[in-house]
């Protein structure tokens, strides 16, 4: 049954106005310190490989105005219709993650085949099929039929589409993206009321995949030794984890001044992409790093108060799924570059150099974003949302028999 948007407003009627400008405000910071340490970081491998310290800032800036543009249309969109068209968008990503496994070995990345290459621009698809995934879960978890507590007719037909995203993209290889996608997808299914018991079975059997996975891709077993050697054996990290603690430490309190950086002068590999948190941390210091973890906690707050403000249980779990894969992902990164973690490969939301994450994390805003329009009181739910006790360990009990 086809999801439909509000009968008593459209989105077209919506304001900007309405729209939750502290999480706005928020995401638009967090592009300005992209912008300005893509370029500080990036400048000295720039300059070497192609004779322009700004070669990959001015690609960035191009990826950025796209992505904006791309935020400020999908918040005029009634974010059921989003929902609406998740299906088709889920089987694309899903009809790419698989093209990617038979693709040419020219296309193959430090190991791994992640990126689709069509001349000069580079397309993950893993990040198309998140957020389809997200959206197609919200849509389905909210149709009368579904009963999130009955594992053959509420949580089983999920977790096909959820194993099959993430089995293809583990093969790609690409274990940390695949875990942050099930991890996701499973915080969905909690809060759509899924059985604890359920989901513990769900997630054994996942880990016991991830282990068996991670044994057969030589480079993938190879960090996570590593890391579990420094951890038990107080043995040396990793080059690249070894370059990103000597910038934090370099950084101390104040930082060593914006553009300043020696690790990033061919020290610190790619450090535009994934560490782009440590040069922050060297040139800013303490006070830098935990003004962007500040911010990162209000996209994550204002996230999980529109899921609580929105009028009905689809605008819900799309906030909430969208919120968590911002704040997972953004944990992750963190994690790797302070050392508490295995390196992933995940980069850092709106900071990292690239252009899937960021379309894709600013479409997720934008979709954010229509639903904090409806739930300041400008269209009203068909029904709204009863908030149970939190020892019955549901968060909704609006389902339609």
């Amino acid at each position: 049954m086809p999801l439909k948007p509000f009968k008593s407003a459209s989105a077209k009627s919506l304001q900007l106005s309405d729209l939750d400008l502290t999480l706005l405000t928020a995401v638009l910071v967090l592009l300005l310190f992209s912008i300005c340490f893509i370029y500080t970081a990036s400048s000295a491998r720039a300059e070497r490989l192609y004779d322009d310290s700004a070669f990959f800032l001015k690609r960035q800036l191009q990826r950025v105005a796209i992505a904006l543009v791309i935020m400020f249309f999908i918040i005029r969109v009634d974010y059921h219709r989003v929902l609406r068209y998740s299906p088709p968008a889920y089987w694309l990503g899903l009809a790419l993650l698989v093209f990617l496994l038979f693709a040419p070995e020219s296309w193959m990345i430090r190991g791994s085949r992640r990126w689709l290459l069509l001349g000069p621009v580079q397309f993950q698809p893993s990040e198309l099929a998140k957020f389809a995934l997200i959206f197609y879960l919200a849509g389905n978890l909210t149709k009368p039929e579904a009963d999130p507590e009955n594992f053959a007719d509420g949580v089983l037909p999920q977790l096909i589409l959820i194993g099959a995203v993430v089995l293809t993209v583990a093969m790609e290889p690409d274990l940390g993206t695949a875990l942050a996608i099930a991890a996701i997808a499973l915080i969905m299914l909690f809060t759509a009321g899924a059985r604890l018991g359920h989901l513990f079975f769900v997630i054994l059997a996942g880990a016991l995949s991830a282990a068996s996975l991670l044994w057969r891709v030589a480079y993938q077993r190879g960090r996570v030794e590593s890391f579990l050697e420094t951890v038990l054996s107080n043995s040396e990290p990793a080059w690249q984890v070894r370059q990103s603690l000597i910038s934090l430490g370099n950084g101390g309190l104040f930082g060593v001044g914006l553009g300043q950086s020696k690790q990033k002068l061919l020290f610190l590999p790619d450090p535009f992409t994934d560490f782009i948190m440590a040069i922050v941390g060297e040139e800013l210091g303490l006070i830098g790093t935990l003004a962007i973890i500040l911010l990162f906690f209000i996209v994550i707050w204002r996230g999980f108060h529109i899921a609580h403000r929105a009028p009905d249980r689809a605008g819900k779990l799309t906030a909430i799924g969208v919120t968590s894969a911002i704040g997972l992902y953004a944990l992750v990164n963190a994690g790797v570059v302070v050392h508490i973690l295995p390196t992933t490969g995940i980069p850092l939301p709106f900071i990292s150099y690239g252009g899937s994450a960021l379309i894709m994390n600013l479409t997720g805003i934008g979709v954010l974003l229509n639903i904090s329009q409806f739930a300041h009181g400008k269209a009203s739910a068909r029904s709204r949302m009863k908030i149970v006790p939190v020892a019955r360990v549901r968060w909704f009990n609006d389902r339609k028999r």
